[in-house]
């Protein structure tokens, strides 16, 4: 995937992802996009929980390949939690 096609990603799109060991793939809507340290995160929420007051978050990296990466590092994912955290945040606030 190059920097052209991450590019298209637009918050509000619907992406079809199959989990490692399953062979259906899994409509997400992009619910985020954002930077920390020059990589490039995607917030993801399953399209069948998306009217559901509790549902599924999921964090993907783009590394500028082909494929969207899981975050293993746990330093990486308590910073991407953080971020995603302080954006709700900050989001809440502005609807007050």
């Amino acid at each position: 995937m190059s920097e052209e096609l991450f590019e298209e990603f637009e918050v509000g799109d619907v992406i079809a992802l199959t989990e490692e060991g399953d062979e259906n793939p899994r409509d997400f809507r992009i619910m985020y996009i954002f930077d920390i340290e020059d990589r490039k995160y995607l917030v993801l929420v399953p399209v069948d929980q998306e009217e559901e007051e509790e549902y599924e978050v999921h964090f993907l990296r783009y590394d500028g390949t082909d494929m969207l990466q899981p975050i293993e590092d746990d330093a990486e994912w308590e910073q991407v939690e953080a971020t995603f955290e302080t954006l709700i945040a900050d989001l809440e606030k502005e609807e007050l």
